[in-house]
């Protein structure tokens, strides 16, 4: 192997060592409470219940289960995806309604395209994390994004209205996004 390539190689596992130590090692989980508007315990009781609600949907039919996303922040479960099975998004709603913890459910459901993920869609989500990240005054990294056919969904927790409104200004700002749905969650006011 070539110079060139063994130094691509070192860098690109440069590249992901911090991706692998918050997935794998307690750096990780105290860099994602970190960074975090919720405590440690309503991570970690948020975590527990959208991994029960996409366990029991994987387990129920796997590419279907898949094509469900599954966010929780403080109790409040969200589902989204694109979905034309109206008996599974059915199951979907009614497993998170009885999962332990969940306070309340909200669905997003977009009908299917000719693709389940457009080029388009990767498009729009790559330039969006661009500008979320290069926005030095929003927490970039609290800020999730989902697009279906131009759609985009925000979600997370920021730390504040003004966060949630900056990053709904970058969405709308990308060449090819239809909408912008903020399903972002400001801090609660004391």
């Amino acid at each position: 192997m070539h110079s060139k390539g063994i130094a691509l190689l070192i860098l690109a596992a440069l590249l992901a060592l911090p991706a692998l130590a918050s997935a794998y090692t307690p750096w990780g989980a105290i860099y994602d409470a970190a960074r975090d508007e919720r405590s440690v315990s309503d991570i970690a009781a948020d975590k527990k219940i959208s991994t029960d609600i996409k366990a029991t949907l994987v387990n129920r039919d796997g590419k279907l289960g898949l094509a469900v996303k599954v966010y929780c922040y403080l109790g409040k479960v969200t589902l989204l995806g694109q979905l034309g099975d109206d008996k599974f998004k059915a199951f979907a709603e009614a497993t998170a309604k009885k999962a332990k913890g969940a306070r309340s459910v909200s669905t997003h459901w977009v009908a299917p395209g000719k693709e389940d993920t457009t080029k388009a869609d990767l498009e729009i989500a790559a330039k969006l994390r661009a500008a979320l990240v290069g926005d030095k005054d929003i927490s970039a990294t609290q800020v999730e994004t989902e697009v279906f056919g131009g759609k985009v969904y925000l979600i997370g927790m920021v730390r504040s209205q003004k966060d949630a409104d900056k990053a709904v200004a970058h969405a709308r700002a990308v060449k090819g996004v239809t909408g912008v749905t903020s399903l972002l969650v400001p801090p609660k006011k004391k």
